[in-house]
């Protein structure tokens, strides 16, 4: 697999936050070792500080804080799980969070009129309602693989943005659509695969048929599109032939003769662009051996 710069300016980005190229003041919190919850520590956090979270499972529903940023020390290996008792994950503006399985959730992540910053490189899998939910406003939404929840992996309301796009992932085997587009909604969707969806892969109001989908591949779904979304010639309706779509050791990384290698937007990769979020073997955890199962629920 072809390195990419993109992938490369963001790890790059991800470890020197980290490891304290951060702004004066400010501080990283660990969990469990610091604070026994997520919760716990971000009720301790400034703006500017990070929380980093140890491999484990975290049951509790988590409320994200302006300007601080919730990741986890080694990727995708923790586990948030909502415990079906609302949002397992609450984006609020200015928040970011990556590399984790979030989970059993109401909605896997739920911005409600919050112009949340960044979700990326996490598992959105099994929740009631939708993956990640958005209103009003539309965070950057990247490097996500977002995989069987009950209604769609990723639900849009009356979002405008020109800034923050929904691109680069993995939206597969929802209950409902892969991407619903709601209301007055004006946004750029591009270099994804929407795959398996039980009913769409992307639905649209005629008021969101202004929103760009371009460079994606739709493949295989019930039924592809509606008439109100616009769908160009640069979307491709192609297996993605994963390295493996398998669920017991599944990795949505494009393999080697895929026709999503280069087919993207300037060249990228449609779908998922590093390692990290493309290999699975970080979906175990002390407490759980793996979270899909074949309809695609928490084990």
């Amino acid at each position: 697999m072809l390195k990419h710069l993109k992938a490369a300016l963001l790890a790059t980005g991800v470890f020197a936050f980290l490891f304290g190229v951060q702004s004066a003041g400010a501080k990283v919190l660990h969990v469990p070792s610091d604070y026994p919850t997520l919760m716990a520590a971000l009720t301790h956090v400034d703006y500017g500080d990070s929380v980093v979270a140890a491999p484990g499972k975290y049951a509790e529903n988590v409320t994200l804080v302006q300007g601080v940023v919730v990741t986890c020390s080694e990727p995708a290996k923790c586990i948030i799980d909502g415990m079906r008792r609302g949002p397992a994950v609450y984006a609020v503006a200015g928040s970011e969070i990556s590399n984790f399985t979030i989970t059993n959730g109401i909605d896997g992540i739920l911005c409600e009129n919050a112009s949340a910053l960044h979700i990326h490189h996490n598992w959105i899998v099994d929740n009631e309602g939708a993956g990640i939910s958005a209103f009003i406003s539309l965070p950057q939404i990247d490097n996500n693989v977002i995989y069987g929840n009950r209604w769609s992996g990723i639900l849009i309301w009356g979002a405008k943005s020109l800034d923050s796009r929904i691109e680069n992932n993995v939206v597969l085997r929802n209950g409902y659509n892969g991407l619903t587009l709601r209301g007055p909604t004006r946004i750029i969707v591009r270099n994804n695969v929407f795959m398996d969806n039980r009913e769409y892969g992307i639905y649209s109001d005629p008021d969101a048929a202004q929103s760009q989908v371009v460079y994606n591949d739709i493949f295989d779904n019930v039924l592809s599109f509606n008439p109100y979304t616009k769908v160009n010639t640069s979307n491709i309706p192609s297996d993605p032939l994963f390295v493996d779509a398998g669920l017991s050791s599944p990795n949505f990384l494009p393999g080697r003769h895929s026709p999503l290698v280069r087919r993207g937007y300037e060249q990228q990769d449609i779908g998922l662009l590093t390692q990290e979020e493309g290999s699975p073997s970080s979906l175990s955890s002390p407490q759980s051996s793996s979270p899909l199962s074949d309809s695609g629920q928490t084990q």
